[in-house]
């Protein structure tokens, strides 16, 4: 499960999340380059939630891993309708009076925010959506940066300030171990200038 990759700036008069913005040149070429790193698994599924950013990130990270035409399925549970915010336009609201760091950074502390659901619940029940949804060898889920975060804060795997908060394509892995048990970790990516080379 991963954050989109590079977005231009969303305007903080938009009311949607910036629904309709593409990825950046940049992103376009990290999104390729981290699916390039997965290249030759054949046996893998790709979900995103329904924004643009998210369902660009998951078509060029296929790419990357050598999919011709694939399927990425729109996914509202991994966005803004999604396990962790009940309202998100009043949510939307809040985080333009409040600032987006500073509501996102209190919501994780206190685990609770008005008009959305707390993370521990919020988080088991994405954990068992994921378990159920991946079918494949690999599941690919495009996500944003605050259900990343609170996934992981949720999971006590990762904790967040404004300094070390969730870049883009960040995410966190879950593996199922032989015996059927799933761990959990923050991924960050690292790329050489060699490997981003735009598709």
């Amino acid at each position: 499960m991963l954050r989109h990759a590079e977005r231009p700036p969303i305007s903080p008069e938009d009311a949607d999340f910036g629904r309709g913005l593409g990825l950046t040149p940049f992103g376009v070429s990290t999104a390729f380059a981290a699916g390039n790193m997965l290249r030759g698994c054949r046996d893998a599924s790709f979900f995103a939630s329904p924004m643009v950013r998210c369902q660009l990130t998951a078509q060029h990270f296929a790419a990357g891993m050598g999919f011709e035409a694939p399927t990425i399925h729109d996914t509202e549970q991994l966005g803004v309708h999604g396990f962790y915010y009940e309202d998100s336009r009043a949510v939307q609201k809040l985080m333009q009076a409040q600032g987006y760091m500073s509501f996102m950074l209190e919501y994780l502390r206190k685990g609770t925010a008005p008009h959305s659901r707390p993370v521990q619940q919020a988080t088991a029940e994405l954990a068992q959506w994921l378990q159920q949804n991946t079918t494949t060898l690999l599941g690919v889920y495009v996500s944003h940066d605050i259900f990343v975060a609170a996934f992981l804060t949720g999971l006590n795997a990762a904790k967040f300030t404004a300094d070390n908060w969730v870049g883009f394509l960040h995410g966190a892995v879950l593996f199922e171990t032989p015996d059927r048990d799933w761990t959990c970790s923050p991924f960050i990516p690292e790329f050489s200038t060699e490997n981003l080379t735009a598709p």
